[in-house]
Parts: structure tokens; C-alpha cells; sequence
């Protein structure tokens, strides 16, 4: 047998190099890729083998053994019965099975031979078409500026997916297979029983809009829904930085208290019993204040119950929102809240970051007014701000929330107020 290396820019090409070599008698023995040290001489090390010694001539024919090793396989028949007849019956039935083995490599490398001398079929031009499919994608998803880590998986699993299929339609299917990998990235809230106390703590830098929000979840979650409702204010850290709340909590008619301290929370939560919804309002912290997001993280950790929302803008690019990720991961969120999806223009780096840490989504604020400016952040919602931006969903949010905004009026008529449509505009 001869064997013989090839380095080469391809397999395909070191393909041809062996059977204009070998003939049809070359077979594949291995490939891989070349280590660095090797790459200058080509991409691939591949190595071939032909029966013979390349020698003018035919092969040479395999003789039968000698006669001393056959007349030792009769004494070890006459001595061990039935052993060394069926050890040579296997051992025929292996070289037959290599025969056809070698002989099945040999037709698919003729036939491979022909199909790379005959003009594009559909077959092999599919890849092609694949890989242009994929290129847009992978433009798509780069323009919106998504995570080059999450590009490369989603574009390689749509790929796979394209292969597997029906060879029709790939821009179509390419569209449809990438909105539920995008989808299935990304994890749904799961509702709370209604007959559960429930404690939502929000959590997140300075100006993420936890204030306001906490103030369109009273009238959404309490309000709308005839749940007996009460907010606590951890704000304590900067000048007047419950006062808006307080005033806020006094026009809807929601009992509201300040804490200065965890052991405060504690004590609050302890009296809570019945089922209802507390809402809490933290201060906005960097990772400069260290101290304060310990003695935050001591109080909220104070109580399995407690879901801790961090509340992150749209508007934010990915380094950013990671920064802001590992810095509260000391509180541990249970959940993500989005704000400012209004005034977002790329939602790539928000559906990185809710794919990198596998957090649940929970609410979206889309702007300033209470409580139409809330909705609930789900997957789909996510993905198409994605696809196509918050102008194109604007009127679809507003709209699915008349209902519950006239639900909210009315019980805000029944403790002695007539709000308008839009309650407020902070």
C-alpha cells in the first residue's frame, strides 16, 4: 500500500490531485485542518492511499499463506473443533466486507469527480444560495447592532435548519426560522397567583425611570385590578427623592411609606399578610456606592418573596447595560424591566443582554404617561422592536391598553377622583 500527504487549499482539490495520481484505486485515509506551524503550506492535510506501490503494472495478487501456517490452522481445528474454521469463515467475511467497503469509496469518488468536472446543480449551488441567505442575515442583525457571539449562533442554527429542509424558499424560511430562535433566546414572566401577597422591589442606575414606573404599577397591577396595594420608599439618598412619590401615592389614594433602614422593611413585610401588592421604590446606585448597594441588598434579601426588578433604559448600548448588570447582580434580580423603549432606535443590545443573563422579562415602559405608557414585556414584544423598530408597535401597545386604563379610571373614581384619560405625564 502507498500512502501519500497532500497540503492543500481544499479537500476538493486534493481529491483530484489523487485520482489523476492513483486512479480510481485512491482512497481517502484522513483530513484536517493544519496546525499554525503548517499552515504555510495549506489549509488542509489530507492523506490518500492506493492497494499498490504505484509500480508500472497491475497490483500484485495476495497469494494464499504459506503451507507451515496452514497446517497450523488445521492442528489448532483438529485440537479446538469448530474455533479456527469459524475464525477463518470471520476472517474471509471481514476482507469480503472490506472489499465492498473500498470498492463503495471508490464509486463516490468517481462519482464525486464527475459532479465537480459537470456544470452547477441544484444540489451543489444550494450551499450558495444559503450562504448569501445568511449573509443578509448576519447584515440584519449587525446593523442592529445584536452581540457578534449571538450573531454567529443564530446565523449558524438557521443554516443547519435551511439544510435540513426543502430546498424552496429560503429568504421566506430564513425570516421565520430566525424570529423563533430570536423568541426562544429569551424568557417570559410566569403571572403570580393573585391570592399570593406579592412584593415587587425595583432596582437600577440613576435616571433608569424606577420612580415613574413604580407609579404606573400601582395603577396597573393595584389599581385595575382591585388589589389592595401599598409603596415603600428606600429612596432616601438624595434631596427631596421620595417627595414625587408621596405625591403621587396621594393622589391615587395609596397608603405610602418611607424606610430608612432593612431592619424597617422587615418589619413592614412581616405585618403583610393578605393578599396585595407592594411595590418598592430603591435609590438609583452606581458601583461607587458600594456600601449603599450592600446594606440594599441586605434589606431586599431580607425576604424570599421579594421580586427584584433591575430596571435598565433601551437607550443604553450593550457595554453599558453590562456594566449596570454586574454592578446590581449584588441585589440578585429575579427579573428585567426595559424603560424608554420610546425613545430607543436599535434594540440589539437590550435582546443581547436579556439573552446573556436568562432573567425573565416583566414590564416595558414606551413613556411618560400613567399607566398607557406600561406594557408587558414579552418575548415577541421584545423581538419585534427588534425586526422593526417602536414606531411600528406604538399604536398596537396604546390601543391593547385602553381596556385596563378605563378600568383604572373607574377605580380612581371610586376613592373621590375623575382623572382624565392620560392620569399623568411625569
Amino acid at each position: 500500500m502507498r500512502l501519500k500527504t497532500y497540503f492543500v487549499e481544499s479537500v476538493e482539490k486534493a481529491m483530484l490531485r489523487a485520482l489523476g495520481e492513483f486512479g480510481d484505486e485512491a482512497m481517502l485515509v484522513h483530513s484536517k485542518r493544519t496546525s499554525p506551524e503548517m499552515r504555510h503550506l495549506g489549509e488542509y492535510e489530507v492523506v490518500f492511499a492506493s492497494p499498490h506501490n504505484g509500480l508500472s503494472g497491475p497490483p500484485p495478487v495476495v497469494q494464499p499463506p504459506p503451507f507451515p501456517e496452514r497446517a497450523l490452522v488445521e492442528l489448532l481445528a483438529r485440537k479446538r473443533p469448530g474455533r479456527a474454521t469459524d475464525s477463518m469463515a470471520r476472517s474471509h467475511q471481514s476482507s469480503a466486507t472490506i472489499g465492498e467497503e473500498a470498492g463503495r469509496i471508490r464509486r463516490e469518488l468517481r462519482a464525486l469527480a464527475r459532479m465537480m468536472d459537470a456544470p452547477p446543480t441544484e444540489k451543489l449551488s444550494r450551499p450558495e444560495e444559503i450562504r448569501g441567505v445568511l449573509d443578509q442575515l448576519y447584515g440584519f442583525l449587525a446593523e442592529r447592532e445584536v452581540q457578534s457571539k449571538h450573531i454567529w449562533d443564530l446565523t449558524r442554527q438557521v443554516g443547519i435548519d435551511l439544510m435540513r429542509g426543502a430546498a424552496s424558499s429560503y429568504q421566506a424560511r430564513s425570516s421565520v426560522l430566525l424570529n423563533e430562535l430570536l423568541v426562544r433566546g429569551l424568557i417570559p414572566n410566569s403571572s403570580p397567583a393573585k391570592e399570593h401577597l406579592q412584593v415587587v422591589a425595583l432596582v437600577g442606575p440613576p435616571g433608569a425611570g424606577k420612580t415613574t414606573t413604580i407609579a404606573k404599577l400601582a395603577v396597573r397591577e393595584g389599581l385595575a385590578k382591585g388589589r389592595p396595594l401599598q409603596v415603600l420608599d428606600f429612596d432616601d439618598q438624595r434631596i427631596g427623592g421620595g417627595d414625587q412619590l408621596q405625591t403621587i401615592c396621594a393622589l391615587l389614594g395609596v397608603p405610602y411609606q418611607r424606610l430608612s433602614s432593612p431592619e424597617a422593611l422587615v418589619e413592614v413585610l412581616g405585618r403583610s399578610h393578605t393578599p396585595g401588592l407592594i411595590l418598592i421604590d430603591t435609590p438609583g446606585l452606581s458601583r461607587q456606592d458600594s456600601t449603599e448597594l450592600a446594606v440594599m441588598s441586605l434589606g431586599l434579601g431580607a425576604s424570599a418573596t421579594i421580586e427584584r426588578h433591575l430596571v435598565l433604559p433601551c437607550t443604553l448600548r450593550f457595554a453599558e447595560l453590562t456594566r449596570f448588570w454586574n454592578t446590581f447582580r449584588v441585589c440578585h434580580p429575579t427579573h428585567l424591566l426595559l424603560t424608554r423603549a420610546d425613545e430607543s432606535l436599535c434594540f440589539g443590545p437590550t435582546w443581547s443582554l436579556a439573552k446573556s443573563i436568562n432573567l425573565p422579562l416583566s414590564w416595558m415602559a414606551t413613556g411618560r404617561r400613567i399607566p398607557e405608557s406600561l406594557v408587558e414585556a414579552t418575548p415577541e414584544l421584545l423581538v419585534d422592536l427588534l425586526n422593526v423598530g417602536y414606531s411600528s408597535i406604538e399604536q398596537k401597545s396604546v390601543v391593547s391598553l385602553q381596556s385596563e386604563v378605563q378600568t383604572a379610571t373607574g377605580a380612581m373614581a371610586s376613592v373621590g377622583h375623575s382623572p382624565t384619560r392620560s392620569m399623568f405625564s411625569l
